[in-house]
């Protein structure tokens, strides 16, 4: 696991998926939310949402976005795809730069746990222009291994 960050900028991108509305993260429910975001991806994988999402990905990246809407965490699992079931909807990802940061090895809530621990505990109390409250999170699956994962916590950098 890096102790480190990157600032790399992403073109717009259009996920197409479907949204889960979880309790807000805080010190004493975190693990609840965790388990609450692998169950939201377990359902769509074993119902084959995922899956047909992921046949026609663009980038054979799976993505998930986290952000607060009505006083709830809206997490939202999809893919950058050419194909738009009719239970799916669509969040457009704004292009910019991100910071970013990395992991590989093990199962992907985990590295991503750990990847969003570390920038909430560590780099943000020590950079806070990084971050603004009203801001969201990108958790991306890039080698399409959830138990062996390759993966990227994006943030945007606050302007």
């Amino acid at each position: 696991m890096t102790q480190n960050y990157t600032i790399k900028q992403f073109p717009t991108v259009t996920i197409t998926g479907y949204a889960a509305q979880l309790p807000l993260p805080t010190m004493a429910n975190i693990q609840e939310v965790s388990t609450l975001k692998s169950h939201h991806f377990m359902t769509l994988a074993q119902s084959g949402q995922f899956g047909e999402l992921m046949s026609a990905s663009r980038d054979k990246i799976g993505y998930a976005l986290s952000g607060v809407t009505d006083e709830q965490l809206e997490y939202f699992a999809g893919a950058n795809t050419t194909v738009t079931p009719t239970a799916a909807e669509t969040r457009t990802v704004p292009a910019g730069d991100y910071v970013v940061l990395t992991g590989q090895g093990g199962p992907s809530r985990q590295l991503f746990d750990q990847l969003i621990g570390q920038f909430f505990s560590k780099i943000l109390p020590e950079n806070p222009q990084l971050y603004k409250e009203d801001s969201f999170v990108i958790e991306a699956l890039l080698n399409g291994n959830p138990a062996d994962a390759v993966v990227e916590l994006r943030i945007p950098v606050s302007k």
